[in-house]
């Protein structure tokens, strides 16, 4: 018999993370600013910014770069300052263009390093959960996985031998990875899967990705890891947060239609961002032949995995012969700083944790 661990971690990006995703919690203000930017991005994509369109990018323009003009939280990446200027007399911003054909930038976020015993944290974390196949989920890029891999990891003597990113549809740099010891031998992206709305429009179902790894774990045996940060509750109205949400997770539901999970080694793991019993997620932890670890008799105890320390909204899914033969599943919390929380001795504030989420870890026989 041969025993594999399995695990899922949010770790909060490792050596970058956008400034305003930085402010504790989703702070009234962080929920204010991506609320803007993600309305100032889609009226930018506009064909014309006559009328009330123009009107509404003037007025976010205004806010954060005339009566907010030392703006932390973003700024235009424009070529040769076509879009907007400053009214001479003081009054504010005017745009230079008459729609999105006419200049050629986006909207970016302010990124800052992320503090280094913070990272440190985060390799402590995912040392003590000692796991061979680890989906990692707000990861800044490939070569930021690589580094903190072979840097972090590898001064602890714990770098994998297999580290992989696909870079999804996050401007961010909000990624999910994998972190392996067994050879990854398939990679399957689904960052072009699309739907098509009330309005007649296709748009990208995942605000990520959802990437398919097949693991060779060796004797003809092969783990397929699907890994996930579904749409957050962070900003937006809840209405169209769920409805997103709930496109995703049904998107994935339909992904597993291609696997027997009577059979097949599946794990669906990863950050949901809602809870086991809301709409969203039902059809997703209600799959026949789908398990969460947590319902195994191995567990016990409470299941939150948010710093909040009431909410269970990262999962590892399994499927039948996973579930059923668990010999272990736990959390590992002691990189949250919260209080009546037990941490690591490095873990002394929310500076320092390593991430508001814990980390989930399941072994199983085969």
């Amino acid at each position: 018999m041969k025993k594999v661990r399995i695990g899922t971690f949010n770790v909060n990006n490792l050596f970058e993370r956008p400034r305003v995703m930085e402010l504790e919690g989703f702070s009234d203000k962080g929920k204010e600013v991506l609320k803007d930017v993600a309305r100032l991005g889609e009226l930018l994509e506009k064909d014309s910014y006559a009328g009330e369109v123009g009107n509404e990018i003037v007025k976010l323009l205004n806010k954060y770069f005339h009566e907010e003009p030392d703006n932390p939280w973003f700024y235009i990446n424009e070529i040769k300052e076509k879009l907007y200027g400053l009214r001479q007399d003081g009054s504010g911003v005017f745009l230079k263009v008459g729609g999105r054909k006419e200049w050629l930038g986006w909207v970016e976020l302010v990124k800052q390093q992320t503090n280094e015993i913070s990272v440190q944290n985060s390799a402590r974390v995912i040392k003590a959960i000692d796991v061979d196949v680890l989906c990692v989920v707000e990861v800044d890029n490939r070569i930021s996985l690589k580094r903190f891999n072979e840097y972090l990891l590898g001064a602890e003597a714990f770098e994998y031998p297999h580290a992989m990113v696909i870079d999804g549809n996050d401007e961010r740099g909000i990624d999910v990875g994998i972190l392996t010891r067994y050879p990854i031998i398939n990679i399957k992206t689904h960052i072009d899967d699309r739907y098509k709305s009330t309005n007649g429009q296709f748009y990208k179902i995942f605000s990520r990705d959802c990437p398919e790894y097949k693991i060779d774990i060796g004797d003809g045996k092969f783990v397929h890891y699907l890994c996930n940060h579904l749409k957050s509750k962070g900003y937006g109205s809840q209405v169209s947060n769920d409805a997103k949400r709930k496109r995703q997770a049904n998107r994935i539901v339909e992904i597993l239609e291609g696997y027997d999970l009577t059979t097949d080694l599946v794990v669906v793991a990863g950050d949901m961002n809602d809870t086991p019993n809301r709409e969203p997620l039902k059809k997703l932890v209600n799959l026949p032949n789908l398990f969460d670890v947590f319902n195994s008799p191995k567990f016990s105890g409470a299941r939150w995995t948010y710093h909040t320390g009431n909410q269970q909204i990262d999962y590892l899914l399994v499927s039948k012969p996973i579930f059923d033969n668990l010999k272990k599943v736990n959390l590992e919390r002691r990189g949250i700083f919260k209080n009546n929380n037990p941490t690591f001795l490095q873990v002394t504030n929310k500076v320092t944790q390593a991430s508001d989420h814990a980390a989930i870890y399941a072994e199983f026989e085969i």
